[in-house]
């Protein structure tokens, strides 16, 4: 079902925009919708965005065609360009971990504040079954990591690029199995870069 808010079409997840608006107006426009909504969600706050996106002139100005969803940190939209724009409340990689190689890639990122944001690869969520889950799984478990809140059949972490390459969409799902993992693996890197 379809409603049309102005110049937007809203479905129950996803908001497409009839022409692209500026990631400033867009966040604005999401703060409205989701204060009128009965089950307003109150663990992301949309104004603190708002506020850090509102410092950078060319952040504010970007363009995006559409609102994709939000989580418990995080906010995100598409570009015209068919890539997603995630906006996140601190580090999206738990522990300032590295990037690895299943995760989407990154094209641009920078921080304003305590908010991040990111430029990444759109994915495609359709078609995948609980298959591709244990796919994600033992490829962050083989690379050292610790598989967290990705369940049987949780498609919603996961996605496939235009490839056909299996990426995570949510750093948060692979942590680093204890602090002591994380402190070596930072040590290593310091060495490595002297």
């Amino acid at each position: 079902m379809i409603n049309q808010i102005s110049d937007m079409e809203y479905t129950s997840s996803e908001l497409r925009y009839k022409k692209p608006i500026t990631l400033i107006s867009a966040l604005k426009n999401q703060n409205r919708i989701e204060q009128k909504r009965a089950n307003y969600d109150f663990e992301l706050n949309i104004d603190e965005f708002v506020k850090a996106v509102s410092k950078s002139k060319e952040l504010a100005n970007t363009e995006v065609s559409g609102y994709i969803g939000k989580g418990t940190s995080a906010i995100v939209f598409e570009t015209p360009e068919g890539k997603v724009l995630k906006l996140t409340r601190g580090n999206h990689f738990p522990m300032n971990r590295p990037q690895q190689s299943f995760d989407v890639p990154i094209y641009a990122k920078g921080k304003i504040g305590k908010i991040y944001f990111y430029l990444e690869e759109k994915l495609n969520q359709r078609g995948l079954g609980e298959g591709f889950v244990q796919i994600m799984h033992d490829m962050i478990k083989n690379s050292g990591f610790k598989p967290q809140d990705m369940y049987n059949g949780d498609i919603f972490q996961i996605g496939l690029s235009k490839e056909g390459r299996l990426y995570l969409l949510d750093p948060e799902c692979a942590k680093y199995k204890t602090i002591f993992h994380a402190i070596w693996d930072k040590m290593k890197r310091f060495c490595k870069s002297k």
